[in-house]
């Protein structure tokens, strides 16, 4: 079953034509321009390649590579040391958490065009990969100081959270869930910086909790309830914040608000992508085409051009 035929049935079509089955903490908290762009545009064009791949076409591979996006390293890393964390709180050795973790990043094969994937590759996996396995190690500090006292932690529990007057649910995972407490995991990995030796220097935890990590974490609490918090963790320390139910709540009545302005476009809009690229002005600077293809990129600007 693909993407676009997934409920079909209970979705309104202006939501089918869009490409958007469900809403998700990570579609909420993105630009609606770019949301356009993933759902409505490139995935839609990846799907339907690979469709005609199994009809037997000989040139749906050659769309079909031209449509993906692959993962960065930096992405690779964050869902690793999770995985890899959570197992150690839950019996794993943390040798064998930090072996399984390296030999899956060890995998990852940056695109020829992603200079940035590709240094960032060699830097995360250098002297035998130190970067990762430090900050697995911060990470298990934090998840036992925030799940202190559970007995199990339940990984990657699914939810689908009905928002009044939405007419398809929130969906997503929440990291970790016991004795109580919900929280999110959010890692923190090296910058870029010419004006060291290394070229690159440690990106710090934040001070604060990020709103739009709150907002996510608070559609999970919102549909579990107990206590909500958020983890950051880098290669040098880490830090466990409690969020409080005033501001959970505030976050979720964001994230309701949000969907409801972009339900009503795409019901103006019938989801419609060239009614949609009418309305939405896309921001070309914007961190999240990093890994889109140069070619890609071009593609989705004439899109956006309504050429």
């Amino acid at each position: 079953m693909n993407i676009f035929d997934d409920g079909a049935k209970a979705v309104p079509s202006h939501y089918r034509r869009s490409g958007v089955y469900h809403w998700s903490p990570s579609k909420i908290n993105m630009p609606f321009w770019y949301m356009v762009a993933e759902y409505g545009f490139r995935k839609r064009q990846l799907w339907q390649a690979k469709r005609a791949s199994q009809d037997g076409d000989a040139e749906a591979e050659y769309r079909i590579a031209h449509y993906e996006k692959g993962g960065s390293i930096k992405m690779e890393c964050g869902t690793q040391v999770g995985i890899a964390a959570f197992s150690v709180l839950n019996g794993t050795s943390l040798t064998e958490a930090n072996r399984h973790a390296l030999s899956q990043l060890h995998e990852h094969r940056p695109a020829g065009w992603n200079e940035p994937d590709q240094e960032f590759t060699s830097h995360f996996l250098e002297n035998e990969g130190e970067i990762v396995t430090d900050t697995i190690e911060h990470t298990v500090d934090a998840l036992r100081e925030a799940f202190a006292g559970a007995n199990q932690v339940d990984v990657e529990d699914q939810i689908a959270l009905e928002l009044p007057g939405i007419d398809v649910p929130v969906d997503g995972y929440v990291d970790g869930r016991g004795g109580g407490v919900i929280a999110e995991l959010k890692t923190r990995w090296d910058q870029r910086d010419k004006r060291t030796a290394s070229g690159f220097k440690s990106n710090s935890v934040p001070k604060n909790p990020m709103p739009d990590h709150v907002l996510q974490l608070a559609l999970y609490q919102r549909h579990y309830g107990g206590v909500a918090k958020l983890i950051y963790a880098n290669r040098l320390n880490y830090r466990v914040f409690e969020i409080a139910q005033e501001q959970l709540d505030e976050a979720v009545a964001i994230a309701h608000a949000i969907c409801r302005k972009r339900q009503r476009v795409l019901e103006r809009t019938d989801g419609e992508l060239a009614a949609l690229v009418d309305v939405l002005e896309p921001d070309w600077g914007n961190f999240r085409l990093s890994d889109w293809s140069p070619d890609l990129r071009l593609e989705l600007k004439q899109v956006f051009a309504n050429e």
